[in-house]
């Protein structure tokens, strides 16, 4: 891999690595607009409120597949849980 490969592919983590984060901050699902929920099986997991089978959704409506992965700081996280938008 050449220097510029590696620099665009950092180029693009980092762009993926913002994009989650707003996405986070603003504690919806940017498909439905559902709130987003961790899913505390595995740390950073992060899924929309209508994802999984009707009886296992968090809340209720048409599903929606939209997950992501990003373990936010603690400050983010508190901002998050207390619906900070």
């Amino acid at each position: 891999m050449t220097k510029q490969e590696r620099e665009t592919e950092r180029a693009k983590r980092m762009a993926r690595h913002v994009e989650a984060q707003r996405i986070t901050a603003h504690g919806m699902c940017p498909d439905c607009g559902t709130k987003l929920y961790r899913n505390l099986a595995l740390s950073g997991w992060w899924q929309c409120g209508r994802r999984g089978a009707p009886g296992f959704q968090k809340e209720a409506g048409p599903a929606c597949d939209f997950q992501l992965f990003y373990d936010p700081t603690p400050a983010e996280h508190a901002a998050i849980i207390g619906g900070g938008q």
